[in-house]
């Protein structure tokens, strides 16, 4: 056939039993034709002049990418359609002419290092201009000592460099390497050099504990500045938790404990206080892995309370906790600093005959509640107790993941509380506990808390404290230069919107320019951000809190 030899140039649509073909006709002639060859039984073609040439759309090219190589091969009579046919098997109403230009991309490239001040991280600039607000570097240079000759780096410097790598989310010490020749973050940063890991290791290895409580203590401080930003609040919620960090090397404190998912490997077991109204950070400490859950609880729960604003009233402190901080002696310190709590009971089941005396009063789609008083063995006094009953899900899988105590068809759960709320009321407001399983995903998933960078048990108190402090310096970033929506975005939120930007650092006319994408879809509230930053200003501390202050006031 005349036309055979151009087919490899070519596409083909099967349609019923009509198969149009089109194709450009190289030399001697680049002239375009449209041919519809009928098939017949014998597997001969007839070619008709009929139908004529029609201008290609863009759906028409659309339909044919969509369409292409969705079968591999197939056979037109005896010759077989190579990979620059495409074949539609679905029969079409109307006969459909496929006829343009195959899109190139670019063909010749060369490649250059020679580009400076590059980065991803672009929107890290808005993290570097609130720390600047909250002039972080010279209050760490007040705290912390000048480095020895023999280092090259600002004690300063690197807790900064420490902040950022953790914000900017690169998982462990050992990734910071992409960061030496992004040029833009050194920048932000202000170093012309950036440090590699080996000098981050060592880093964390000589802070000694008293800098470490120093860096806590402006932690603190900062946090009791953003207290009332930007709305004054009269009530705190407390949300404490425990995590467990498995480990796989030879840290120091790693012991054999509670571990439910890596059953007798080592481990880390901190303990963590968040608040709930601004998802903030309180205060934690790092444990050895066979600590148990309430152990150093009491200790905690005194700190959180001497970090209190002085406006904010005993009575308006309200703290949530799970079974493993079930203790008398915690209880007992609750009441007498006059704080409400919510801590669920362990061993359930003592507790059940009391509620089936007391009786359970019954609420919508099967669930009831009981309330009844009850002095616990060793405890000084009796106490409210609430207990919940819920039916079992009718899925039986769905019915073994709970792990409440399972009685007949229904699952119980019994909570110990002296707020005056009624008793469905205390399961409600217990509910509202989760928030705190969503920091510590949060901490563990975007923040590497499960990434345990050295074997020495003090450095890591040092890794655990940054990065706790980068947590909330997210939080307050957030919170005050992010419009409303962005209150209860999660850190993944705030990265993939607003940190991970590709940018370049230029200069024009002696002016600083950071060059960002021009089609950004967040361009107005990424300025609206800057700007508000820009325009912060902080209250001072309180009297007695000059710990390393630094006034942002012009």
């Amino acid at each position: 056939m005349a036309a055979k030899r151009y087919l490899s140039v070519g596409m083909a649509v099967w349609l019923s039993d009509w198969v149009f073909i089109d194709f450009v006709m190289y030399p001697p002639c680049r002239c375009r034709q449209v041919f519809l060859w009928s098939l017949h039984p014998g597997g001969m073609f007839d070619i008709s002049p009929t139908f004529q040439p029609q201008k290609c759309i863009k759906s028409t090219w659309d339909f044919c990418n969509r369409a292409c190589f969705s079968e591999p091969s197939a056979y037109f009579g005896i010759e077989p359609i190579t990979s620059h046919f495409v074949m539609l098997l679905a029969r079409a109403p109307t006969p459909l002419f496929l006829g343009c230009d195959m899109r190139k991309g670019l063909q010749r490239l060369s490649f250059s290092f020679e580009a400076e001040s590059l980065t991803h991280f672009g929107g890290l600039f808005l993290i570097q201009r609130f720390c600047n607000r909250l002039c972080l570097r010279r209050r760490l240079e007040r705290i912390l000592k000048d480095a020895p000759n023999w280092t090259e780096y600002h004690p300063a410097d690197l807790v900064l460099v420490f902040l950022y790598v953790l914000i900017a989310g690169l998982p462990r010490v050992n990734k910071t390497e992409i960061l030496q020749y992004n040029g833009l973050f050194l920048s932000l940063v202000g170093l012309k050099k950036f440090p590699d890991q080996t000098a981050l290791r060592r880093f964390l290895h000589r802070l000694s504990p008293k800098a470490i409580r120093q860096i806590v203590r402006l932690h603190d401080q900062i946090r009791s500045q953003l207290f009332s930003l930007p709305d004054a609040r009269s009530s705190l919620v407390f949300h404490l938790d425990s995590v467990v960090l498995t480990l796989y090397g030879k840290q120091q404190g790693a012991r054999v404990g509670y571990n439910p998912k890596k059953k007798g490997r080592p481990s880390y077991h901190p303990l963590l206080c968040f608040e709930a109204h601004g998802q903030e950070f309180w205060h934690g400490s790092l444990r050895p892995g066979d600590a148990a859950s309430n152990t150093g609880a009491r200790a905690l729960v005194k700190r959180c309370l001497e970090k209190v604003p002085s406006q904010v009233a005993r009575s308006r402190i309200r703290l949530l906790a799970d079974s493993g901080f079930f203790s008398g002696k915690l209880v007992g310190d609750l009441d007498q600093a006059g704080c409400g709590y919510i801590i669920v009971c362990r061993k359930p089941k003592v507790y059940l005959p009391k509620a089936h005396k007391a009786g359970f009063k019954e609420l919508s789609f099967g669930w009831g509640v009981a309330e009844f008083r009850f002095k616990p063995r060793g405890w000084q006094e009796e106490h409210r107790f609430v207990m919940v009953r819920r039916p079992l899900p009718e899925d039986p899988e769905e019915a073994q993941q709970l792990t409440l105590l399972k009685v007949g068809r229904y699952a119980y759960s019994a909570l110990v509380t002296n707020l005056d709320l009624q008793a469905w009321m205390v399961w409600k407001t217990y509910q509202a506990r989760a928030n705190v399983e969503k920091s510590i995903r949060e901490l563990l998933n975007y923040f590497s808390l499960n990434k345990i960078p050295t074997r020495q048990w003090v450095a890591n108190v040092a890794f655990l404290q940054l990065l706790l402090f980068a947590y909330n310096l997210v939080h307050w970033f957030k919170r005050l230069s992010l419009p409303g929506d962005y209150r209860r975005a999660t850190v993944e939120t705030i990265r993939d919107e607003f940190l991970v930007l590709p940018g370049k650092l230029s200069n024009h006319a002696g002016l600083n320019v950071l060059q960002l994408p021009k089609d950004y879809r967040h361009r107005k509230i990424f300025l609206e951000a800057a700007r508000k930053i820009e325009n912060l200003r902080f209250p001072e501390p309180e009297q007695g809190e000059k710990f390393g202050f630094v006034s942002n006031r012009k």
